[in-house]
């Protein structure tokens, strides 16, 4: 505990609450990914006058999305990788009651009517599409619930939170192609499935952490495939453009996983990782991890992160993105995320970037940190937004919008986006290659050591 770093300006509640997390993350011995993984997906019961629906959405019978995707993934870089199949999509539909706690009923045989008294409690008709964050190997809509609760009794309105395929059982792209097929399923959904279409100008995209990079691979797909020719989903034909969310509103994204850029050192004290245990070989083996070959990362082989789909930053085209929201710690993964936020604002894109005062990875979900004035801060922007998407409110407002809140009295305060200090898109793929092949080249010294050890 003594050796980790600690920020100046920290009260002693966050300080504590950091420590707490940091010493439970890089506890010793250290867990195994299978029991890390077993303790991330627990579920997490609803407080408050909630209607919760679960559903599972069904997997296409026709193979083209999955094709679609492969044909994105590969015109955007070279690449290995494997092709996952199909496969269905477990949702909740979560929405906050109009009156009073009452009973949380059990759903009934009907799910049709079941969501459509979820819906009538709505104030509005915003769909927030959540995706949980965990590192790809983690969390689940279960776990999440505190979060999508929040943004469902904040905004007004559902959110359809999604349970996508973990690493490393389920390597790159599995989970983008069930965020993919989640997206398409409220667009054209098939005919057992309890809602209707939805029209994509109600749905916003929202996430944190792992999530929002999913999230953003989707909007790289629904940009790239703009003259494909037209598919099958669900009996259905799909033709290309398919129209984007009316909005994405992403926290702690992160937008470079190479971890390569400046923010890794500058904003160690504000974090929670110092560094991550299971990129070494000797990480404690269970059937699920180390992987078989071996590699460092559990999402991906190290060669794959200097795809645009697996590291954002290097994601060059963004134009006719929707507005996009990014919410940001004073955290490791702050320069991937601004990367993406710089990029975009170039392109006219509508781009809100808002950084927290030394606020670690994914404040708002860290316990202790949860009722902090900066998550209660943070949670009202991130559902304003949501709801603004849909509303049209956002039409006619700054189209550029920067700005830091400060961590002794929560103000928020208006910055520049680009500032003199922060590196060329040139300097940011320069040291994303570089420490990319770094890594790749110690991983494999370490491993060498490993074998010729136990000879």
């Amino acid at each position: 505990m003594a050796s980790f770093p600690k920020s100046k300006i920290w009260d002693k509640t966050t300080q504590r609450s950091i420590d707490a997390v940091r010493a439970f993350i890089h506890r010793h011995p250290q867990p195994t990914i299978s029991h890390i993984q077993n303790e991330s997906v627990h579920e997490r019961p609803l407080k408050g006058p909630f209607h919760l629906l679960p559903d599972i959405l069904p997997a296409p019978i026709e193979d083209d999305i999955r094709q679609a995707l492969f044909r994105t993934i590969n015109g955007l870089g070279e690449i290995e990788y494997e092709r996952p199949a199909l496969a269905p999509v477990p949702v909740e539909w979560i929405s906050k009651k109009a009156c009073g706690l009452g009973d949380r009923s059990a759903p009934s045989a009907d799910k049709r009517s079941d969501l459509a008294r979820l819906a009538m409690d709505c104030a509005n008709d915003l769909i927030i599409l959540h995706v949980h964050g965990g590192a790809f190997f983690q969390g689940s809509p279960r776990s999440y619930r505190p979060t999508t609760s929040k943004l469902a009794s904040l905004s007004g309105g559902r959110v359809v939170s999604i349970e996508y395929r973990l690493s490393p059982q389920n390597v790159f792209p599995a989970a983008i192609l069930d965020v993919l097929v989640a997206y398409l399923s409220l667009l054209y959904p098939s005919p057992s499935s309890a809602h209707g279409p939805v029209d994509p100008s109600r749905i916003v995209f929202a996430g944190d952490s792992a999530g929002g990079v999913l999230l953003f691979c989707v909007l790289q797909f629904l940009l790239q495939t703009v003259s494909h020719a037209p598919i099958l989903f669900h009996s259905r034909t799909v033709s290309f453009p398919i129209q984007a969310p009316s909005g994405i509103a992403v926290l702690s994204l992160p937008g470079d996983l190479s971890q390569s850029l400046p923010s890794y050192e500058v904003n160690r004290v504000n974090d929670l990782f110092l560094e991550v245990p299971w990129y070494h070989p000797d990480y404690p083996s269970c059937p699920i991890w180390p992987a078989n070959p071996p590699r460092p990362d559990i999402y991906c082989p190290m060669s794959s992160f200097l795809h645009p789909l697996v590291t954002l930053a290097l994601a060059k085209f963004w134009a006719g993105t929707p507005p996009i929201w990014l919410a940001s710690g004073e955290e490791l993964f702050a320069d991937g995320a601004k990367a993406v936020a710089r990029r975009a604002a170039l392109q006219d894109v509508n781009v809100t970037w808002t950084q927290f005062e030394a606020m670690p990875h994914c404040f708002p979900t860290v316990p202790g940190l949860i009722h902090s004035r900066q998550a209660r801060v943070l949670m009202e922007k991130w559902a304003n937004f949501c709801r603004e998407c849909v509303d049209g409110e956002l039409i006619g407002r700054q189209r550029v919008k920067a700005s830091k809140v400060g961590f002794k009295d929560a103000r928020e305060q208006p910055m520049d986006l680009e500032n003199p200090g922060d590196p060329s898109f040139k300097d940011i793929e320069r040291m994303i290659e570089a420490k990319v092949r770094l890594v790749d080249k110690v991983f494999k010294q370490e491993l060498c050591r490993g074998v010729q050890s136990k000879l």
